[in-house]
Formats: C-alpha cells, sequence, structure tokens
C-alpha cells in the first residue's frame, strides 16, 4: 500500500534479519533444554546409585559381605528385600537398559575390574553425553573412577568398592 509516495511494509532484508535472530534463538534455546535434559537424567541416575549403594553397603555391614553375583540382567539382587525396593531396581533407568548388581570381579571380561558395582545394562546414550556427565560427577575419564563406561556405551559401572 502506497500513502504519500512511500511503501508501507518491511523490505526482504529486514524480514531475514529477523528470521535470522529466530533462528539463532531457537537453536540457542534447543541446546539449552538438550543440556538440562541431559543434566537431569543424570542426576536420577547418580541419585539411583547413590541409593543403591546406601542399601549395599547396609547389606554388607550387617551380613559381613555384598550380595551374590546375579546370573542374568532384570533380576533383584539375592537377600535385598529388606534394603531395596524391588519396583525402583527392576524399572527402567533414567539412560534406558536396566539395573544389574556384580560383585567380585564378575565384569573382568568388559576390562573393569572392582568389588561391587551396579551395572546398567543397554544404556542409550552417547559416548560424548556419558563423558560429559563424567566430567560432571567423576574424574571425567570414562576408563577410570567410579562411574566407568565399556562395550561402545552400552554397558555402565557404578563402583561401590573398586
Amino acid at each position: 500500500m502506497k500513502t504519500g509516495g512511500h511503501y508501507r511494509g518491511f523490505s526482504l532484508v529486514e524480514i531475514m534479519i529477523v528470521v535470522t535472530l529466530i533462528g539463532i534463538l531457537a537453536m540457542m534455546v534447543r541446546m539449552s533444554v538438550q543440556r538440562i535434559n541431559l543434566r537431569a537424567r543424570s542426576s536420577a541416575y547418580l541419585n539411583d546409585c547413590r541409593v543403591f549403594s546406601a542399601a549395599f553397603i547396609q547389606y554388607a555391614q550387617e551380613k559381613g559381605d555384598f550380595p551374590a553375583d546375579q546370573n542374568g540382567r532384570k533380576l533383584f539382587p539375592p537377600g535385598m528385600d529388606g534394603y531395596l525396593k524391588r519396583a525402583q531396581w527392576l524399572r527402567v533407568t533414567p539412560f534406558g537398559g536396566d539395573y544389574d548388581w556384580d560383585n567380585k570381579n564378575a565384569s573382568s571380561s568388559l576390562g573393569v575390574r572392582f568389588k561391587a558395582a551396579i551395572r546398567l545394562n543397554g544404556c542409550t546414550m552417547k559416548i560424548a553425553e556419558l563423558q560429559q556427565i563424567d566430567r560432571w560427577v567423576d574424574d571425567g575419564n570414562i576408563k577410570t573412577g567410579n562411574l566407568r563406561v565399556t562395550d561402545a556405551g552400552a554397558t555402565v559401572f557404578f563402583l561401590i568398592e573398586p
């Protein structure tokens, strides 16, 4: 529409600038949401591991040793009924997959040695995400420390007692 010899409206350059700025802001928001989601999932996983660790340590203090190792996935650790909630242990983990109880170097075939650990089988996280989580909560190296990753990221160990 022409008023007083001038056209009213936005030029193509102005529209392109606004669209570009909206795109940049949307990308920044998406990255922030992904980072927040990763932090929330890692916090939920680590909270599970701390609760489970406390239960296994309490069992070991009362019984003199950790429970027997499991032979198979999706099994509730033997003798842990009064220490752990069965539903919490058997649910899908925040990282995907399921929890497994290991002790006495049960997983040396994957290159991880320990006395007691909580294994996460079938992890769906990317290696880069697991490395970031390890930087947040452990020593920054997924091959050392209390949080260890093997099997191309499919298996994650939380060591209770190295």
